[in-house]
């Protein structure tokens, strides 16, 4: 594996992670910072990351199984001081992962994807969902196209925000 990071500038950082977003939303991924996991494997479908310059912080979102709360915060870096996409052009898809520099005395940040695709990660979830969904419905069966389709519209809702 040849793994290439790449520095992104700041003046960047809002449209790159729009952008990220919308490459690797649902891809599961693992985030750790040093050697802690704080996801570790299987990892969670990436919601997407966003920086909110006011605050000066970066913020990863990942997914969850409740349809209730799709929305799991994963970590918020505060006082992020670079960012970096990390690809390996070896690899069948060759972004990797990210990673995020926070202030003087904090870990590294790492984002890790497990699966190639988006579209892995996102049947995988959808079926996660519909699972949960079936389940909190006494699992009856006869119903299971519409938890899938209850499932997708739950996510896609969730989502949108990140891409846009």
């Amino acid at each position: 594996m040849a793994e290439k990071k790449t520095r992104i500038l700041k003046k960047e950082w809002k449209t790159f992670l729009k952008d990220f977003n919308r490459m690797n939303q649902f891809r599961n991924a693992v985030v750790q910072i040093g050697d802690d996991y704080i996801v570790g494997k299987p990892g969670m479908p990436l919601l997407g990351i966003d920086y909110d310059d006011r605050a000066r912080r970066v913020e990863i979102f990942l997914g969850t199984t409740d349809p209730d709360n799709l929305v799991h915060l994963a970590h918020a870096v505060d006082v992020p001081r670079a960012i970096y996409l990390v690809r390996d052009e070896e690899a069948i898809n060759p972004v990797v992962g990210l990673q995020i520099q926070g202030a003087p005395g904090t870990g590294m940040t790492h984002i890790r994807f497990l699966d190639t695709t988006c579209e892995d990660g996102r049947q995988k979830w959808v079926a996660s969902v519909a699972h949960t969904l079936y389940e909190r419905r006494g699992m009856e069966p006869g119903a299971d196209q519409e938890d899938w389709f209850r499932a997708e519209e739950v996510i896609e809702a969730v989502c949108r925000k990140y891409r846009e």
